[in-house]
């Protein structure tokens, strides 16, 4: 009941996130592709842990594996493992992880019979012929294939043969291939390659100067080859010189050694039984289409509607020639004229360049084809398939749907296989269900289930169907891509799966399961005649070359070109009848298709989705957008339709007494309590509470029914019973909720109070505590901060008291020097004074002295004189 778009898409993407890329969505196997190596996933040891005797619920490709081979082994009975997916989803991959299963999984001592090693290495084979880069995968299968693992049981048989005892074993194998994408090899789109052949042998061919003989191997060691050989390269150079293989940009993949794989192919070859001279024959004609497509046309001078290789063209025509053992001239002539043949004569007459250079696509595509239809032959030849041997295991690999900007014819026959698998998928739940409900006894009915069977019949409808009405057009003289788009039309105008695009005059729109899809039919009545004139077809059926000629000769296209019919018997390609039976690519497809789907019918299916999580192939980048396209696409969506179609909701008797008799009358509860039978029990209560709670009745069918061991509802019923189930359930749980809650929130609050109060307490000696701590610790810290700050202002009054000293002494310095300086002029000037008043004093004295000594002399002189008188007159006297 929880499955729906939303609900899968999450799911996957949660175990993406945790590199669980696996995952079961009903009986579908969904495996997103990592882009990145997950350690421990396909160990051996992984592997052996899936070969048991019941198949485990762990999703895992090696789990679906196991229950295909738990299939044959235990209830005899044929497999078929269904792989689809778009490019680069991983669908390659997965069908070698299922056959590498399949191959040892019968094997006790894990020991690789020739059988297995040569299926396992068709692989790589059938890649290198089949397999291209494009802008979503650089190893996209551009082809389909169903390959058929034959075993044997332990019967004496096969223990006489050395077949293991409960297992069966792997004894043969046969590959089937469908509508390989021929146009590949003439056209690729910018960022695509052509297929990985061309460009493995030109690497190969451009290490060799001035030869054309490979000596292998080169780069393989010596022991993983059969046989060593000369491989003669004739053909093949640079992929620069050929057109073929420069229509694309894009010429080496990442971390891929052409040369390598060049071995790896040739080594593949060896080991499934291709003699030498085929090998060499097949790389003869791979080179022939090279350079057929090197060959251009030009009107001849004198007829503009004619046409003629160019003369610079001249060598790459004549090599393709020597190549496919003709004549130069008659290949020409084939590919630049067109013979009619009436009842009396043949009339041959040319046609134009574009008519030329398409015969010529033709013929490298036929080539090519054939080539690709010879491997799958020799493989298949190689292995051996055993008629006697009626038990298999199937393992289709096949393009999943495709929805572009441009479908084409490609896509239209895509999509219609996995139409028809989707029918075949919509069949096998829908008789699951349909036993299921038989075994339980309960009615049903069969419109309750999806179904896509209008969608099949309008594509492949005998008169009336898309293909019919193009096989009609390929034959209807003057037939055009347009005038078919109008036949469909006018046939399909008003169908619910048909629509027209009035504003695209060459589109229709067919809405398949997966959604609608536009298709442009340009081109449609070339793709599906896909057929060569019989000018070429005479003239390569005619090769000198054996190999070609037997390609030719072979082919049951060809078959009435190249065969006269025999004494008057049937001419080949002829109906029963009489009527000329006309090959299309449609009517060969159909005819396959519907021949793998009897097949398929016949044995029980597995389905594996592969899912590519982003288009930049970035490893842990999940697109939610692109994924949900893929799962529509893929038909896992459908599986959800169907799962919730019928009765998606399925409980026994006892858990449906138990689950909803809480939403019954106590009085209905009461009769009904002491009732022993639990069928009739869980019936009667269903009849009272469809009355009560007017259970919704669907547009046909019942919305309950009770089987014998199980009840079944339908979506609606079960929603209104599951509703009022909750909704009394959530009443009662709340009532009970909110008794139960004022317990403990009254218990919580008594224990809160006391608690409260003890931690008020502590809390409050606690803040004592610290406000007694933080007063002394604020009372010592006033302390260190006084004597920080007494340190502090001590500290910078020292500093300022030394700093005003020095400017004391500085200014006291400059003024005592000043003071010192006039005080020694001061004393110099006194000096000088002293020194001039000394001499001044000196002066005076001196004339001083010298007047007193004058004086002196003078009054001595006088003061003699008069004693001389006195003496004299005292003498006189005497």
């Amino acid at each position: 009941t929880h499955l729906h778009e939303p609900a899968v898409l999450s799911s996957l993407q949660n175990r993406f996130d945790i590199d669980k890329i696996y995952t079961f969505t009903g009986p579908i196997l969904i495996a997103l592709n990592p882009f990145k190596m997950i350690p421990g996933i396909y160990d051996e040891q992984v592997l052996k842990g899936f070969i048991t005797d019941k198949p485990s619920g762990k999703p895992h490709v090696f789990n679906t594996s196991n229950a295909a081979y738990r299939g044959i082994c235990d209830r005899q009975k044929s497999q078929t493992v269904l792989i689809s997916g778009e490019s680069g989803a991983g669908k390659t991959e997965t069908t070698k992880h299922v056959m590498k299963f399949l191959a040892l999984a019968g094997s006790e001592d894990g020991a690789v019979t020739n059988v297995e090693k040569q299926v396992l290495e068709s692989n790589p084979l059938l890649e290198a012929f089949g397999n291209a880069r494009t802008l979503r995968n650089d190893n996209s299968s551009r082809f389909g294939k169903f390959i058929e693992l034959q075993f044997r049981g332990g019967s004496k048989a096969a223990l006489q043969t050395g077949m293991s005892g409960q297992n069966s074993r792997l004894c043969g194998a046969r590959i089937r291939t469908y509508l390989l994408e021929k146009v590949r090899v003439c056209d690729q789109q910018e960022g695509e390659r052509n297929y990985h052949i061309f460009y493995e042998a030109c690497a190969a061919a451009s290490t060799l100067s001035g030869s054309t003989t490979y000596n292998f191997p080169q780069v393989l060691s010596k022991e993983k080859v059969k046989a060593e050989r000369t491989v003669d390269l004739e053909g093949f150079s640079d992929l620069s010189n050929f057109a073929y293989m420069t229509r694309s940009t894009c010429r080496t993949l990442k971390d891929v050694n052409d040369i390598e794989m060049f071995e790896r192919r040739i080594a593949a070859m060896q080991t499934i039984g291709i003699d030498a001279d085929d090998i060499q024959q097949i790389l003869r004609v791979i080179a022939a289409v090279l350079h057929l497509g090197n060959t251009k046309f030009d009107a001849p001078p004198n007829n503009s509607e004619g046409s003629m290789v160019m003369q610079e063209c001249a060598s790459s025509i004549e090599l393709a020639a020597k190549l496919t053992g003709v004549d130069r001239t008659a290949l020409e002539r084939s590919l630049c004229n067109q013979t009619r043949v009436t009842v009396r004569e043949r009339i041959c007459s040319p046609v134009n360049v574009r008519q030329a250079s398409d015969n010529r696509d033709a013929l490298a595509k036929a080539l090519y084809g054939m080539i690709f239809d010879l491997i799958v032959v020799n493989t298949n030849n190689s292995i051996g398939f055993l008629p006697d041997v009626k038990l298999f295991v199937g393992v289709l690999d096949i393009f999943g749907f495709e929805c572009f900007k441009m479908n084409s014819f490609e896509q239209l026959c895509i999509n219609f296989t996995n139409e028809r698998l989707q029918q075949f998928f919509n069949s096998f739940v829908f008789k699951l269900e349909e036993q299921l409900y038989e075994r339980e006894g309960i009615p049903w009915d069969p419109l309750d289930f999806p179904d896509n069977q209008d969608a099949v019949d309008i594509l492949q409808a005998k008169t009336t169907g898309v293909f019919a009405i193009l096989d009609e057009e390929c034959v209807v003289p003057q037939g055009s891509d347009q005038g078919f788009n109008n036949k469909l039309i006018k046939q399909h105008k008003g169908h619910r799966r048909f629509d027209e695009i009035r504003t695209k005059p060459t589109w229709f729109v067919i809405k398949h399961f997966a959604g609608p899809v536009n298709y442009c039919t340009d081109g449609f009545l070339d793709k599906n005649k896909d057929q060569l004139s019989n000018d070429i077809i005479e003239c390569l059926g005619g090769s000198s070359n054996s190999f070609v000629q037997k390609l030719f000769q072979n082919d049951k296209k060809f078959a009435d070109v190249l065969q006269k019919p025999e004494g008057g018997g049937q001419e080949p390609g002829k109906a029963p009848g009489g009527k000329k039976k006309k090959y299309t690519v449609s009517s060969e497809f159909k005819d396959q298709l519907s021949s793998l789907m009897d097949i398929v019918d016949l044995t029980e299916p597995h389905f594996i989705r592969c899912i590519k999580p982003n288009p930049q192939n970035e490893p842990d980048r999940y697109d939610r957008k692109g994924v949900t396209e893929q799962l529509r696409y893929g038909g896992v969506l459908q599986v959800v339709q169907v799962s919730r179609a019928g009765y998606p909701v399925r409980i026994n008797h006892q858990e449906c007494w138990d689950d909803y008799k809480v939403i019954a009358t106590p009085q209905a509860v009461a009769g009904l309590k002491h009732v022993d039978d639990k069928k009739l029990r869980a019936q009667k209560l269903l009849e009272h509470l469809s009355t009560e709670l007017s259970l919704p009745n669907p547009a046909h069918g019942l919305s309950w029914a009770v089987g014998k061991t199980m009840v079944f509802f339908k979506l609606a019923a079960f929603e209104r019973l599951k509703f009022s189930r909750l909704e009394l359930l959530i009443k009662s749980t709340t009532l009970v909720q909110a008794h139960w809650r004022r317990n403990l929130k009254m218990k919580a609050y008594k224990a809160a109070l006391k608690h409260v109060r003890r931690a008020e307490a502590v809390i409050r000696l606690k803040q004592a505590r610290l406000d007694l701590q933080r007063r002394r610790q604020q009372g010592a810290a006033t302390k260190i901060q006084a004597f920080a700050r007494r340190n502090s202002a001590l500290r910078k009054y020292k500093a300022i008291y030394t700093k005003v000293v020095k400017i004391q002494a500085w200014r006291r310095g400059i003024l005592g020097r000043k003071h010192a300086k006039e005080y020694k002029l001061y004393v110099s000037a006194r000096k000088i004074q002293r020194q001039w008043r000394r001499y001044q004093d000196q002066k005076i004295y001196t004339i001083l002295k010298k007047a007193i000594y004058v004086a002196q002399e003078r009054l001595r002189l006088s003061v003699a004189k008069k004693q001389m008188q006195k003496l004299k007159k005292e003498a006189k006297e005497v």
